[in-house]
């Protein structure tokens, strides 16, 4: 409310009239932006005349009616902000009026008004769509003060709306398809991209979502990341994702689904971002330049081959081994391959076969029941039940032992297995992916590993080149790295100077992309909001060292096939023992007493 005082001199000159000054057309107009258009609807003309003339005192424009057709033509020719109405119009009810001016496009608010007061009329009225219920006789002070609070609400309700307007244009002009869901995680809100994209309709909203996805003909891989979003408290990004709909041509979109929070971080919602990257996708498959896929980073051929291979496997339900360096991105085509097939609305669990023991690792892969062993106080399910329907992940596939490539190799061959301590047996439908950084025919050649459980693996192998392989995609990764990290850190590193990236490339990266993650991480920690330099690199980055010697074996030395692989395994670590020891998947107190034992030195 404003209250605006005005002090005013008029002079007169000679037998002019006086003119309003200039404020006068001000003030007229502030006070007229806040009165309004009212009509009193009353079979008592004194009551109409009565209640017309005090609204037109206060500034109001009225209008009257009689009764019931009267007032229905006025307010379809007419725009009212407020209708007063009496409940008795002689033979006819004036609560009919709330329902007969519900479809129109300007909805008026109704006061009611009666001389005969009762619950029962005042709670139809309010609950038909009444705004207030006012009894007879009316004081002026009542009167004004109702038109008052009613224009206030209307207002509101009129500024409330164009506002929601101007939002829905906005939505519906940008190229992403934009989804939300309520705390119940029902459809709250839909723009005509997400209509296009997703196939969702305006009948849809307020239902749940669960219930929606049963009629599309897709997985509604989609809405399965907007869920997670919502539960995990979390932001979730998919660079993308193979749509199949048997109603429309395949799509590939990116996704970006956050929740939604209040002041206070209590979650809302979640709202999802749906872009539609189809034609950019096939361009660069067709041109061979794809620089990124999923969370894969990569532009040069033997990049853009995996991409493909990709691409074929997620078709089939084949096993995959994958094989390459430590450090080459092995986790991130599992990843991938998951993400382009049909199970990615489903689970991907990942086990890593190395940082178990045997009994762990069964226990892990498998369940168990209480009992089973000392430790076990209750039953557990394993993670081939876990990943069911969806793909498990097998990382240092070749470091398992004897007896867990024997139960691998039932549970390949028939799907089935039996939880650790029970004779039962489950079935589920997983699809493996395995991996591992060493030569798996070459620990068949040497009895270490299962060739029947080899050939089960590799049925498709698909193996990652060493990043010193394809150099041309260290630029690519220097700046994906940069992005990264700039994010995560909350910092704004420009970029990498030419001399810093000049060392970058002439690294060999034995640890591949690893190697190459941990050195621009260790970079960020030296500069403050400039470029990386040279000096902000590891140390060993600054000089490449000069290779080392290895003894030369003897002839005797080379008719022995054990010592000639420690000797290799040795010099492709540089001579770094442990990693030589865990090349070789031997312990490192036995790596070195065959050393002592055959007399393998550096020097």
């Amino acid at each position: 409310k404003v209250l605006i005082v005005l002090k005013v001199k008029v002079k007169t000159l000679g037998d002019e009239s006086p003119r309003p000054p200039l404020f006068f057309n001000i003030f007229f107009l502030l006070c007229r932006h806040t009165m309004g258009k009212i009509l009193i609807v009353d079979d008592d003309p004194g009551l109409r005349t009565v209640i017309a003339r005090l609204l037109t005192e206060a500034g109001h424009e009225t209008a009257t009616a009689a009764d019931l057709q009267t007032a229905k033509t006025l307010v379809e020719t007419s725009v009212f902000n407020l209708v007063y109405c009496d409940v008795r119009l002689r033979n006819e009810c004036g609560l009919e009026l709330l329902s007969q001016i519900q479809p129109l496009p300007n909805q008026p608010l109704i006061i009611m008004m009666t001389g005969y007061p009762s619950l029962d009329t005042a709670q139809k009225a309010l609950r038909n769509g009444a705004f207030d219920y006012l009894v007879k006789p009316i004081l002026e002070d009542d009167l004004l003060r109702s038109v008052n609070r009613a224009l206030s609400a209307k207002r509101f309700q009129e500024e409330k709306e164009h506002l929601r307007l101007h939002l829905e244009a906005v939505l519906n002009s940008v190229e992403e398809g934009l989804i939300s869901v309520s705390q119940s995680l029902s459809l709250m809100s839909i723009n005509r991209t997400a209509e296009r994209l997703c196939g969702f309709r305006q009948e849809h909203l307020n239902r749940p979502v669960i219930e929606i996805i049963n009629f599309f003909s897709c997985q509604a891989k989609c809405i399965t990341t907007l869920l997670k979003s919502f539960n995990e408290g979390i932001t979730l990004s998919v660079p993308r994702l193979v749509c199949r709909r048997q109603d429309m041509e395949e799509m590939v979109v990116t996704l970006m689904a956050s929740p939604l929070r209040d002041g206070q971080e209590q979650t809302l919602g979640a709202v999802m971002a749906v872009k539609d990257v189809t034609r950019l996708d096939r361009l660069e498959k067709n041109l061979q330049q794809r620089p990124r896929f999923h969370r894969l980073v990569g532009q040069s051929t033997s990049m853009q081959n995996i991409y493909r291979l990709i691409e074929n496997l997620a078709e089939v339900e084949s096993t995959v081994l994958i094989t390459g360096e430590s450090g080459t991105g092995k986790e991130l085509v599992a990843e991938a391959i998951h993400r382009e097939g049909d199970r990615v609305a489903q689970p991907l669990i990942k086990v890593n076969c190395v940082a178990l023991n045997e009994t762990l690792l069964e226990s892990e892969l498998f369940g168990h029941v209480r009992g089973a062993f000392t430790g076990a106080i209750r039953d557990r399910i394993g993670r081939f039940q876990e990943a069911h329907r969806g793909t498990l992940f097998l990382d240092e596939i070749g470091d398992i032992s004897p007896t867990m490539q024997v139960k691998l190799l039932r549970f390949l061959q028939e799907k089935r297995f039996e939880r650790v301590g029970e004779n039962r047996s489950h079935e589920v439908d997983v699809r493996i992916i395995a991996a591992t950084n060493k030569n798996l025919h070459e620990l068949v050649a040497q009895h270490r590993f299962r060739e029947d459980l080899y050939y089960r693996l590799k049925v498709i192998e698909l193996q990652l080149p060493p990043l010193r392989n394809h150099k041309e995609d260290i630029s690519l990764l220097i700046e994906h790295c940069i992005a990264d990290f700039n994010l995560r850190f909350g910092r704004t590193v420009p970029g990498i100077t030419p001399a810093a990236q000049a060392a970058l490339m002439r690294h060999d990266w034995p640890g591949n992309i690893r190697e190459l993650q941990h050195a621009i991480e260790h970079a960020f920690v030296l500069c403050r909001h400039t470029a990386i330099d040279l000096d902000h690199l590891p140390a060993t980055l600054h000089q490449e060292p000069p290779p080392m010697e290895t003894k030369k074996p003897t002839s005797e030395e080379a008719m022995d096939p054990e010592k000639a692989a420690i000797l290799q395994a040795l010099s492709e670590s540089k001579w770094n023992r442990d990693k030589a020891a865990h090349q070789l998947g031997m312990s490192r107190s036995t790596f070195y007493r065959r050393l002592r034992q055959l007399a393998i030195d550096r020097t």
